[in-house]
């Protein structure tokens, strides 16, 4: 695979777009600067403190008000395809267990119709327990409930009567409308620890790619590639036909460069040292640079040349 670098926005980003209604032209803008994709995730529920076990650099997630600088990713995308023609729309991630299988299936079809085959369903189990738990979902089975519904909606995105048979999802001879554009169904990306078995083994048999956390450092990604390498392997899938995606975090303590030069230099080192695992989608975190868009431009040719 070509190496591809989108852009990361961590919810709404007010020094770029003051409100939802300007994103939709922020990312039209990244699209002409020539960034391959935009990526946005979700949480459904917020409370006071929800601290991220695995560290989230520079971004709260927790809240005790209002503050509506993050909104629901399926539905931005929506507004932000009809302004676009070419950069491609990546959740991640979104909490499968969290939706209505017959909802996310018929949702990601159609923003996959709209967008002409643009959309990425990026999906994980999610890490903050509580949030499920609020949401009516046991956390201990949030896991095994994110790949049944995916296994569900695939099933509802094949040609034809759908059935299927699962531990929590069960139906026969159903249609669900519309088609999706992209043939074969919506794309379908993995978050999660991808050095443990059971996230591999979703990458390995149903997705297309890996998303790897935004904190995470060379040697977590560089095992996580090994791993579904092997996976891939021991299920008969080249592993080539996997897509890897890390963020390009500019510093180890995430503030520490002191110019644009230096976080280029960085952010340059990082996907070089990346691409020798087997990297091959980066994300520049948006929160984390600050960068204007002119700036934006520049990094992203000096990438595009390294």
């Amino acid at each position: 695979m070509d190496a591809s670098f989108g852009i990361k926005l961590p919810g709404l980003v007010p020094g770029y777009a003051p409100t939802f209604r300007e994103l939709p032209d922020l990312v039209a803008g990244f699209e002409k600067l020539g960034f391959d994709d935009v990526m946005d995730g979700e949480h459904v529920l917020f409370a006071p403190s929800m601290a991220h076990p695995g560290g989230s650099g520079n971004f709260r997630h927790g809240r005790d008000t209002q503050v509506s600088d993050r909104a629901d990713t399926i539905v931005m995308f929506a507004a932000i395809a009809a302004r676009t023609r070419r950069i491609k729309l990546v959740s991640g991630i979104l909490l499968a267990a969290a939706h209505s299988f017959p909802v996310l299936a018929r949702q990601a079809a159609t923003l996959d119709l709209l967008s002409s085959g643009r959309f990425v369903l990026g999906v994980g189990a999610g890490w903050n327990a509580a949030e499920f738990e609020a949401a009516g979902v046991p956390p201990e089975e949030r896991a095994a409930r994110a790949e049944e519904t995916i296994r569900a909606c695939r099933e509802l995105w094949s040609p034809g009567l759908s059935s299927f048979e699962g531990r929590w999802i069960s139906f026969r001879d159903v249609i669900s409308e519309p088609a999706p554009f992209t043939p074969g169904g919506v794309p379908v990306w993995w978050g999660g620890d991808a050095r443990k078995r059971p996230t591999a083994r979703r990458v390995a048999t149903l997705g297309e790619g890996w998303l790897s956390r935004e904190a995470a450092d060379y040697d977590e990604i560089a095992a996580s590639a090994e791993n579904i390498r092997a996976v891939c392997e021991q299920h008969g899938r080249d592993p080539s036909t996997i897509g890897v995606r890390a963020s390009l975090t500019a510093t180890g303590d995430w503030d520490a460069a002191t110019s644009v030069e230096e976080l280029t230099e960085r952010a340059i080192a990082r996907a070089q040292r990346l691409t020798g695992v087997g990297v091959t989608h980066f994300t520049v975190p948006l929160s984390y640079y600050g960068l204007d868009l002119e700036a934006l431009g520049r990094l992203l040719t000096a990438l595009r040349a390294a």
